[in-house]
């Protein structure tokens, strides 16, 4: 039988400025609901609506955590209870908000809660079971109107056996301490029977929790594939800028991928031996996760540094902050010798396959600014937003004479603004083409802001590298020539060839009778694979409110993005090639 320990709610005595404190009680788990409470300090009448977040920091969807509250009530100093009232779907009205001592809600988890629509993905969301729990914070705690700013304490209750990991700071009283309910949300909890592994690279300091259902995976293990690529980070930017990163890594039934925060970032894989395929996925999205330590921590909006959580207003810039970011996780393992060039071409191939699959008429700017509603069509931003930046990086060292990439240009602006000042968001697009080269600017008039072909040719030409981007068929191997995209928990088409009985919108439900969901669609398409020209599946899909069968014939594959090392490259190719893969 565990034993339990009791984290004491006494109330501090607040002076100087206002607090907020939160108690969450996990030794408590039944129901799969988080017991909440709430010690506000001083509220006045113009603090009367509690907010929980519509939307978060990197989610780019609606959250709406607001309709996960299941009881939520104020009480007052003599434990009378204060009226409250649900005004929205993520405000509650507090009828004397002077008079509060404290309120108490309960609010269910995500995992194992089905919605209809507006569903959040595991790494965004909040788990209980016997073992672990997960807390994002945007769907756990709320703030008083006119509070956001205000620090805020929480102290939570779990058993004594467990560990807890977080960026979050812990003061000597056992309360995790948070500069203001942004930087709350933004540093997860992962509590539980977890594995730690930490090391030190200059003055940063990385440490690494991991939950493993079974305990296949230690955080020993992660921490001996990915430290060579924290390393080459530190290279890359000049310095981490800052002194902790932490990285929570949860291994059960299914693989998500993460979601990044300014210091830490959130890992849901399928839980199976440590090699392979997912040592390589954990090695690649590791390193897209903490390259956001710059962007966008040290490099974003106005509208990022002021986070409105109610009203969202979303930035344009997505292209820096997720594009960028996917150009820098792949360009530094290069760089740093620790794939082959041959290894990053082959990347770059897959990442042209995949961009294949979404709407080439939707811009970079379109989808940023619209990615509430664009959500199938997402992947935009990491595939040809990452192959933008590629592009973008080679036309600033050709501009510079192989002296200034687009490294030194983020690294430089990270400089100039840091993690406490965010540039203009109306005009940082001139800003970015005074901080580097005229021509720059009719680069991001075709490339970011509108929707004109990639000059990949062109391009990768100037570095002695061969591109072509079709060159016939391979009756070898097939093709499904339709494109697949996520909307929440299920899989829609997102292109389709012309005259297909598939459209674009269709949601796929079923192949060849069986069920397809994000848990097992993986199983379904490497059967495919197993599969000859010819070859067919039917596969069941839903259309407005009508379910569809579509009988599918496999045809042969494109060869399509090829790209090759000119061996008969020119010295003024060769001497910009050396530049692009050298840390300058």
């Amino acid at each position: 039988m565990k034993k339990y320990f009791l984290l004491l709610c006494s109330v501090l005595v607040f002076t100087g400025f206002a607090q907020q404190k939160f108690y969450v009680n996990l030794n408590d788990r039944a129901d799969d609901l988080f017991k909440v409470t709430v010690y506000p300090d001083n509220l006045s009448p113009e603090n009367n609506i509690f907010h929980f977040a519509a939307t978060a920091p990197g989610m780019y969807q609606i959250i709406d955590a607001g309709r996960y509250v299941r009881s939520f009530k104020a009480f007052d100093k003599n434990n009378n209870e204060v009226e409250t009232e649900k005004i929205s779907t993520n405000q509650f009205k507090l009828s004397n908000p002077e008079s509060i001592e404290r309120i108490e809600y309960t609010i269910a988890e995500t995992w194992d809660t089905p919605v209809e629509e507006n569903f959040i993905y595991e790494m965004g969301g909040t788990s209980i079971e016997d073992d672990n729990v997960v807390i994002n914070g945007f769907l756990v705690f709320g703030y008083f109107d006119g509070r956001q700013a205000d620090p805020v304490y929480i102290k939570i209750d779990y058993p004594q056996d467990w560990i807890a990991g977080t960026a979050l700071k812990q003061n000597e009283e056992g309360y995790f301490t948070a500069d203001n309910f942004d930087h709350l949300v933004d540093s997860p909890f992962m509590i539980g029977e977890l594995s730690t592994a930490s090391v030190t690279i200059d003055n940063t300091i990385i440490d690494i929790f991991t939950y493993s259902k079974t305990g296949k995976v230690e955080s020993s293990d992660i921490m001996k594939s990915v430290e060579d690529i924290f390393y080459a980070l530190n290279d890359f930017v000049d310095d981490m800028p800052i002194d902790r990163y932490v990285f929570l890594f949860h291994f059960e039934d299914k693989s998500l991928g993460a979601l990044e925060h300014y210091y830490s970032s959130f890992y849901v894989y399928k839980e199976s031996e440590f090699n392979g395929r997912l040592e390589k996925s954990i090695r690649d999205v590791t390193a897209h996760e903490i390259y956001h330590m710059i962007t966008p921590l040290n490099l974003h909006s106005e509208i990022i540094e002021q986070f409105n959580f109610s009203d969202p207003v979303l930035s344009q810039h997505l292209w820096l902050y997720e594009g960028a970011t996917e150009w820098a996780s792949n360009i530094l393992q290069l760089r740093a010798g620790l794939v082959s060039l041959d290894d990053h071409l082959l990347t770059l191939r897959k990442k042209m396959l995949y961009n294949d699959m979404y709407d080439k008429s939707i811009s970079l700017k379109e989808l940023a600014l619209n990615s509430f509603e664009l959500q199938p069509q997402f992947q935009i931003v990491y595939q040809r937003g990452a192959m933008v930046m590629e592009l973008l990086d080679i036309k600033l060292l050709q501009l510079s004479n192989g002296k200034r990439g687009l490294r030194e240009v983020i690294n430089e602006l990270a400089d100039k603004y840091g993690s406490d000042k965010g540039f203009d968001e109306d005009n940082f697009f001139s800003e970015f083409v005074d901080f580097t080269f005229p021509e720059v600017e009719n680069f991001i008039d075709k490339y970011i802001i509108g929707t004109q072909p990639l000059p990949l040719k062109e391009y990768f030409d100037l570095i002695g590298i061969n591109y072509s981007e079709f060159n016939g068929y391979d009756s070898s191997k097939i093709s499904i020539d339709f494109g697949i995209g996520v909307e929440g928990d299920r899989l829609i088409i997102t292109t389709v060839p012309e005259k297909s009985e598939l459209e674009t919108g269709d949601i796929i439900l079923k192949m060849n009778g069986e069920e397809i969901s994000l848990s097992n669609y993986r199983k379904f398409f490497a059967g495919i694979h197993l599969m000859k020209v010819g070859d067919d599946f039917t596969l069941t899909v839903k259309r407005g409110d009508e379910e569809k069968e579509v009988n599918m014939i496999l045809g042969p594959a494109p060869v399509k993005h090829i790209f090759e090392i000119n061996e008969n490259a020119s010295p003024a190719q060769l001497e910009l090639r050396e530049a692009w893969l050298k840390d300058i």
